[in-house]
């Protein structure tokens, strides 16, 4: 076991120093975000089942942190044009208003 362990940490030292990693900029971003999304989940599953008040509180100063981290990093993979967000025309804006209106 000693020796999978050894060779996992030389694996990731090569990966940090470059060599060998096939990963693009982009794949790293993307990486990236999808790790800050399963985080701002997990958080905030923690702060709705706390049963303490400081902790939940603790656990909803975190969310944010997590959400501004998130938030940089989809400006950034939009800024070099990995993630390309479509705006709603203001007719598909209607439909879904129409959609959400007759629901309620």
């Amino acid at each position: 076991m000693a020796q999978m362990g050894q060779q996992s940490g030389q694996q990731m030292q090569s990966g940090m120093s470059g060599q060998g990693s096939n990963l693009s900029e982009r794949e790293l971003l993307q990486l990236a975000l999808n790790e800050a999304k399963y985080t701002a989940a997990a958080v905030n599953t923690f702060a709705l089942e706390s049963t303490n008040d400081t902790l939940r509180r603790d656990y909803l100063t975190i969310l944010g942190d997590v959400h501004s981290q998130e938030k940089q990093i989809f400006d950034l993979m939009q800024q070099k044009g990995y993630y390309n967000v479509k705006n709603a025309s203001p007719q598909e804006i209607s439909q879904v208003q129409s959609k959400f209106s007759q629901g309620q």
